[in-house]
């Protein structure tokens, strides 16, 4: 296995546990197709398609479609190297893997609601960082149902990553998403303007942190902040669950209004079969996910 598909892996921020894995995976494609004297990089549809029929008769569908992610990947590392011109893997998905159920999800309205209700001034006059908090908050409330981030994002976010002249927010990769620039909502950025011009100054002097982060905290876990704001969500409607629960709603809400390529971009999907996953089979019972992204049964 080539050092440099490694390295590929590792720029991507997977863990050494699963650029191990993936590693395996390959060097197993390798041992396939030595007797059948297929070049690994000059591997063909047809050839994969071979393969994978060959995976299903003793792995489940799950570990199939893992083996599959992992050939994707090399894929595309021999496509920077210009070795060749497309990923013969992309979309090939195995049917009867584990579905992503999704529940309790809430309309774009209830999301809205979500924000607005949201209470900035309640500590207006009684404590001058309580009432910035809460402003912060505010924003964190609109970055959760807008853009459907996660605890792991916020931490990235710098305070250079919000252009207000553009209207946009940039996300930085994770292990798990791409990195990739969201539209903000007009009230969302005059919120950021005060959050920047005035809020965030009381924060950074209160809690003694003068970083770049947009979120500056004395800890590494974001969860310090989102746990009482979602305790206060769930006060307005019974609905919101957890951050993984509203990021479901946003990615559903989308998947009604822009192409699957457009969602998959906003959301940071690396491949399009997680932007699949969140595809609903009927409109009026969102409870039921399908999945039927490629010919294979």
């Amino acid at each position: 296995m080539e050092q440099d598909y490694k390295i590929h892996m590792q720029r991507l921020r997977h863990s050494p546990k699963t650029i191990k894995c993936y590693t395996k995976y390959i060097e197993k494609l390798e041992q396939w197709c030595r007797p059948k004297r297929i070049e690994l990089n000059k591997i063909k549809y047809q050839e994969i398609l071979q393969y994978v029929a060959m995976l299903k008769t003793t792995n489940a569908p799950d570990s199939v479609n893992n083996q599959l992610t992992a050939i994707r990947h090399y894929m595309n590392h021999l496509i920077e190297k210009g070795v060749v011109a497309d990923n013969v893997a992309e979309g090939i998905k195995v049917r009867g893997s584990t579905r992503k159920v999704l529940q309790n999800i809430l309309s774009s309205d209830e999301l809205e609601d979500l924000y607005y209700s949201f209470e900035t001034n309640e500590h207006k006059k009684t404590n001058f960082y309580f009432e910035a908090a809460s402003k912060r908050n505010k924003v964190i409330v609109g970055l959760l149902v807008y853009q459907g981030l996660l605890s792991n994002n916020f931490l990235r976010i710098n305070i250079e990553d919000v252009d207000l002249s553009r209207g946009t927010i940039y996300i930085a990769s994770t292990r798990r998403n791409a990195a990739r620039k969201i539209p903000l909502k007009p009230w969302q950025i005059m919120l950021l303007k005060e959050y920047l011009e005035e809020t965030l100054p009381i924060i950074q002097k209160h809690i003694g942190v003068y970083n770049n982060r947009l979120f500056p905290l004395k800890t590494s876990q974001f969860n310090v902040l989102l746990h009482p704001i979602f305790k206060k969500l769930k006060s307005y409607n019974q609905k919101v669950t957890n951050n993984n629960g509203i990021r479901g709603s946003v990615i559903v809400n989308w998947l009604r209004k822009y192409n699957i390529r457009e969602v998959q971009e906003l959301a940071g999907h690396r491949h399009i079969c997680s932007t699949e996953a969140y595809k609903q089979d009927d409109i009026e019972n969102l409870q039921n996910v399908i999945d039927n992204f490629h010919p294979l049964s």
